[in-house]
């Protein structure tokens, strides 16, 4: 099997991607030739990698010879006509401007000698506000990521934004890897159910290719509402998934025997990680929502002892309904009062609590080495046993979503106050 851009240092060692650089191209990326390391000596898979950076090499060549952006131009571009007293916008559209514009052209022509192409002389940023100021600006996917991410800087925690980071570029990786990095105005439904049939041949989950193009498609609307882009049609929007959610995964849930263990644990210790387990087990809550409270969210002098689950600094909350009040009953009673007990200031597990963020991954490591060891599944499968003992014990839909902060699904859902803690809590203790 031939593969072009295949190459070795050694005959006997691993497989590197290596192709010339167009000469027009070379001098803006200052070499001659891309040579990428693929870590593998399998050539199918070096193959397959192959092609990925080929697709994405020929996208970066035919952006730079026809001046769309790359990652952070737009901003830079806006920078250097705010520079000439400009705004982004095009020529025709600059009241009283004129001037301006003439001094801001002069200065890009003066890098353009003779009739030679303005991609071989200007920047990436220069290019962009070139197209600016003469109405042909054109946006691809990497401005809507740049878009989404930017909206969204700062609203998070540190490690919230890496998260944020990572999804994002899983979502977009998904669809430039298959279809390239475009101007929008180029793509098509077609495109679109390419994305879907490679995600779906290389074994992606139906509901993970549908997160991962959700991204996609609310930064496409957030860039049209930004830049005020009227006419721009969403080729992301309403895509369909052959056979949704068929293949995913049925949760597993504890059986009695597990629950009976982890209850005799939690009555015979008295730790972090007991009382962690003691309140997931009875409130079927998300480890992060537990270890993210503050001792004020135990609230153990009301009528109802309860939690009270809501955003802090710390800590977002996954949906608008997770913010929630929860009834304390059975072994979440017990871990929240042993807990209260212990010495400290604001959080109610200070271990797992820095000044900047809630130690999410540290506290669900220590929760499932315990949950190992009693031969039980991992923390979010106490969630998922909550949702089968609330079924079990003939709790109403509504009431079951409450409790464990389950999206709403209807707009009649979303009225009205939660309900009244007693009948939560009735709820709870029937499934004890």
């Amino acid at each position: 099997m031939t593969v072009r851009y295949l190459w070795q240092k050694h005959s006997d060692g691993p497989y590197y991607y290596r192709r010339r650089v167009p000469k027009d191209i070379a001098p803006k990326l200052g070499k001659t030739f891309n040579v990428i390391a693929l870590r593998t000596r399998d050539k199918l898979l070096a193959a397959k990698r192959i092609a990925k950076l080929t697709r994405q090499d020929d996208e970066l060549w035919y952006r730079m010879r026809n001046g769309l952006a790359t990652n952070s131009a737009r901003e830079a571009a806006q920078a250097l006509l705010e520079s000439f007293d400009l705004e982004a916008r095009a020529a025709n559209e600059q009241q009283d401007r004129e001037i301006h514009v003439d001094v801001f052209l002069e200065s890009l022509e003066r890098k353009v000698p003779g009739n030679e192409h303005p991609a071989d002389h200007l920047d990436d940023h220069e290019l962009r506000a070139l197209a600016i100021i003469q109405g042909k600006e054109e946006f691809s996917l990497s401005d809507a990521k740049q878009v989404y991410l930017k909206k969204r800087d700062g609203l998070e925690t540190r490690a919230d934004n890496r998260k944020l980071r990572n999804a994002t570029d899983s979502s977009f990786d998904l669809v430039i890897g298959a279809i390239g990095d475009r101007s929008l105005k180029q793509y098509r439904r077609k495109d679109v159910s390419e994305v879907i049939h490679g995600a779906l041949v290389a074994g992606l989950k139906t509901t993970t290719i549908k997160r991962r193009l959700g991204v996609v498609r609310a930064a496409v609307n957030e860039l049209i509402k930004e830049y005020e882009l009227d006419g721009l049609r969403n080729p992301f929007a309403d895509f369909e998934i052959p056979k949704l959610g068929q293949d995913s995964d049925e949760r597993a849930s504890l059986n009695a025997e597990q629950v009976q263990k982890l209850r005799a644990y939690v009555a015979s210790n008295n730790t972090d990680s007991a009382n962690i387990i003691g309140m997931l087990l009875d409130t079927g809550a998300r480890i992060a929502e537990v270890v993210g409270l503050w001792r004020d969210d135990v609230v153990l002098d009301a009528e109802v002892p309860h939690v009270v689950f809501h955003e802090n600094p710390m800590r977002r909350l996954k949906t608008k309904a997770s913010k929630r009040k929860i009834p304390l009953v059975g072994d979440a009673l017990k871990a929240a009062q042993r807990a209260l007990e212990k010495p400290g200031e604001d959080a109610l597990f200070s271990r797992y609590m820095t000044q900047t963020k809630v130690k999410n991954d540290a506290a669900s490591a220590a929760v499932n080495k315990v949950l190992k060891r009693l031969d039980c599944q991992t923390a979010h499968c106490m969630r998922h046993t909550m949702r089968t003992r609330l079924r079990n014990a003939d709790v109403p839909e509504p009431r079951a979503k409450e409790i464990q902060g389950w999206s709403r699904e209807s707009v009649a859902d979303q009225y009205g106050e939660q309900t009244a803690l007693r009948n939560l809590r009735a709820d709870l203790l029937k499934t004890l």
